[in-house]
C-alpha cells in the first residue's frame, strides 16, 4: 500500500473538519487564515530545520516555506498580534523530539508540504490573501522528489502528522462555532 493510500482515511477526515470545509466554502474570516499562516509558521520551522539537519532538503530546491509563512503572515496581519496557540505549541515540541530520526520528519513533511503542492493550489484561488507560501517554481519536479524519499514504512507517523493537523484545525472549528 502506497504511503498516499495509508493515510486517505486521515486525509479525509481533516478535510472534513469545519475548518477546511470554511476554506473550500470560501467562508473562513480572513482573521482565522492570518492566524493559521501564523501557527503553520512556527511547526514549518521545526519539520524545516530537522529535516535540513539529515540532508532532506538538498534535493528539494524550493521546498522551504517557513520565510514564506512569515512574510505572508507580516503582510496579512495589519495591527493585531497574534499567539502561539497551545495546541501548536504541543505539535512543535513533539517535532523537536522526533528531529533525530530523518524518516520521521520526512513523513511530516511530506503531509505538510505535499498538502501546500496539492490542496495548497486551490486554497490559494480560494482565499484573497498572499500566499508566497503556496507558490512553488517547479511543483511537479518537487513532488517527483519527495516521493522519491518516501518509504512505506513512514505511513503511522504520517498518520501522525495528519491527527496533529486534524487537533489544530479542531481548535479552530470552536474558533467558527462562535462566530
Amino acid at each position: 500500500m502506497s504511503l498516499k493510500e495509508a493515510t486517505a482515511q486521515k486525509h479525509k477526515e481533516a478535510e472534513s473538519t469545519e475548518f477546511m470545509k470554511a476554506v473550500f466554502n470560501r467562508s473562513l474570516p480572513l482573521s482565522l487564515w492570518t492566524d493559521w499562516t501564523y501557527q503553520k509558521w512556527l511547526f514549518y520551522k521545526a519539520i524545516e530545520m530537522g529535516a535540513q539537519k539529515h540532508g532532506l532538503l538538498r534535493n528539494l530546491p524550493d521546498i522551504q516555506r517557513t520565510q514564506y509563512l512569515y512574510d505572508d503572515y507580516v503582510e496579512m496581519k495589519k495591527d493585531i498580534s497574534y499567539q502561539f496557540r497551545p495546541i501548536v505549541v504541543e505539535y512543535y515540541r513533539y517535532l523537536l523530539t522526533i528531529d533525530k530520526d530523518p524518516d520521521l520528519i520526512m513523513a511530516h513533511l511530506y503531509t505538510w508540504h505535499m498538502g501546500d503542492l496539492f490542496g495548497g493550489q486551490m486554497i490559494k484561488k480560494l482565499i484573497d490573501a498572499p500566499h508566497r507560501s503556496l507558490e512553488f517554481k517547479n511543483a511537479a519536479e518537487l513532488k517527483t522528489q519527495i516521493r522519491e524519499q518516501l518509504k512505506d514504512s513512514m505511513a503511522d507517523e504520517a498518520n501522525t502528522a495528519f491527527d496533529w493537523a486534524i487537533r489544530m484545525m479542531r481548535d479552530y472549528d470552536k474558533d467558527l462555532a462562535q462566530n
